[in-house]
């Protein structure tokens, strides 16, 4: 899945979407050598690509609400601490992309 937030040339892949009072939300890296996850509203950008393939999993957030995450983030909480912007999860996370090529 790929989306083209407003004002960006390039489009981003999504890691991971949720709904929050009914819009969609993506979690994106903005750009190469960006250490974490952003959220971009489905309002302040353009989906692309709207395939998911089979890297998503189907989950529940901490608050019982559905969400769809990339596999690769699908470890331990791993989505919570890219989301802080753990540099130590960010590379564990790019780690896991990798192998997956």
């Amino acid at each position: 899945m790929l989306i083209l937030e407003r004002g960006r040339q390039v489009p981003v892949e999504v890691y991971g979407l949720y709904w929050c009072d009914g819009e969609r939300v993506f979690w994106v890296i903005p750009y190469k050598g960006y250490e974490g996850l952003i959220t971009v509203s489905e309002k302040d950008c353009e989906l692309i690509d709207a395939r998911l393939g089979n890297a998503f999993v189907l989950r529940k957030n901490d608050a019982d609400e559905d969400l769809l995450l990339h596999w690769a983030l699908d470890k331990d909480d791993l989505i919570y601490d890219v989301l802080e912007h753990d540099p130590v999860a960010m590379q564990d996370f790019i780690r896991r992309l990798a192998e997956q090529s």
